[in-house]
């Protein structure tokens, strides 16, 4: 019965422990999602647009700095949430032991479960807040918008990050996190109407990217550009896969703390 009990004040312990910890490396951790948006729009913005100009996106023209800046914030929710689930999991479950200390407490292993959940989501949330406050000061993003934006920002946060814990209970070694990686995040990040419309891949390529989870949420934060007819579809495919990953993962961690 103690696997399952959850309370809030139990994730919240959980939780609060790893921002805790988080507080004294704030300086530093902040940096990556604040840094990676500017260099990316720096470099494929002001690189490209001359040679791209505009982009013909949901049937209307639109500057290509406009269309990425969507793109750049999608990305820093996946890295961020998906390395803190994988990387910053797999230490803490085991190389630290943090989640067998935290058994000792008063706590059962679903609230240690969530709460790591909600820390890699938390730290998600933040780099795509960040990248957005960019965005919104560079003028590429309306910021009524972002509103609207972070209740869809805090989903795929929710989804990469379970999809990290996924991860940190599947493989043996931290070498082996690079596997999905190259593999799930790395095609992600490139082919999912990051940086250019999934319309000019070849069409079974495209069809492949689009039943990836990053088209999704990329689809979802264009809406200051339009969002697709079928956006409802696509929220409850991103629902989905948390759904599906969050069960995967439950039961990938388990076993690894009670044989």
């Amino acid at each position: 019965m103690k696997r399952i009990s959850v309370t809030p004040w139990g994730v919240y312990s959980v939780w609060h422990r790893h921002a805790k910890v988080y507080q004294k490396t704030w300086l530093v951790n902040s940096l990556p999602p604040l840094s990676e948006p500017l260099i990316y729009l720096v470099a494929f913005g002001y690189g490209l647009t001359p040679l791209v100009g505009d982009v013909l996106y949901n049937g209307q023209t639109v500057p290509y700095l406009k269309f990425i800046a969507p793109g750049m914030i999608a990305i820093g929710v996946l890295f961020q949430s998906f390395f803190e689930g994988s990387f910053g999991s797999f230490l803490r479950l085991s190389y630290q032991k943090t989640w067998q200390g935290l058994l000792t407490a008063p706590l059962s292993f679903t609230e240690v479960f969530l709460g790591d959940w909600l820390w890699a989501a938390t730290k998600g949330t933040i780099a795509g807040f960040l990248t957005s406050i960019v965005t919104v000061i560079w003028g590429l993003y309306p910021v009524w918008y972002l509103l609207i934006a972070l209740p869809l920002i805090i989903l795929g946060t929710l989804l990469f990050g379970v999809m990290g814990l996924f991860t940190a209970g599947s493989v043996r070694t931290i070498d082996q996190i690079n596997v999905p990686i190259f593999l799930f995040v790395v095609p992600m990040f490139t082919l999912c109407g990051t940086y250019f419309p999934r319309t000019t891949l070849p069409s079974v390529l495209g069809q492949v990217a689009g039943i990836l989870p990053l088209s999704s949420l990329v689809d979802l934060l264009r809406l200051p550009l339009g969002l697709p007819s079928y956006w409802f579809l696509e929220l409850l495919w991103l629902l989905l896969w948390i759904s599906v990953f969050s069960v995967f993962a439950w039961r990938q961690i388990y076993p690894q703390l009670f044989r």
